[in-house]
């Protein structure tokens, strides 16, 4: 038996979105626990490497029907599994050292500035307006300044 892991982390493993690993589900690739309404699937990750591994097999062409179980390599994928579990250890470890953070967490902080910075920008010719007496005309122009940074934002992002 492997490791048992819920599907982001077995699409980790493996390299691959969540979404494929649906279609494979929905073409029989093993489900350990079926997590049901509201409740997560649980993997192994032994019996789906297997299954994954015949599976390319097949489409290959290497090795029809139960002759595929034969040429599945136990040691190899233990070994690969090993390696995968040294990896998260350590990312784990440079994770509470603070010499790395996930990308979930990069994500939900850069969003949380870049919401922070377009709210102060939004702000910008009010607060300006209101300092050195702008007309409404001026006013009027420092908001579209404003809305142009914005908008060349909103670009990059879309790229």
């Amino acid at each position: 038996m492997g490791k048992r892991v819920n599907k982001k982390e077995l699409a980790d493993i493996l390299g691959l979105t969540e979404k494929t690993l649906t279609k494979y589900q929905k073409n029989g690739m093993p489900i350990e626990i079926a997590g049901g309404r509201g409740s997560r699937n649980e993997y192994d990750t032994q019996c789906v490497i297997e299954w994954f591994v015949t599976q390319r097999l097949i489409k290959a062409g290497v090795v029809q029907g139960e002759e595929v179980a034969g040429a599945f390599d136990e040691k190899i994928e233990s070994a690969r599994l090993k390696h995968w579990q040294a990896t998260e250890k350590e990312m784990s470890v440079r994770e509470n050292a603070k010499q790395l953070v996930r990308r979930e967490e990069l994500e939900f902080r850069l969003g949380q500035m870049i919401i922070s910075v377009k709210s102060g920008l939004l702000n910008v010719p009010d607060r300006v307006a209101q300092r050195l007496s702008l007309t409404k005309d001026q006013k009027s122009v420092l908001n579209e300044e404003v809305k142009t940074v914005l908008n060349s934002m909103e670009a990059l992002n879309n790229d």
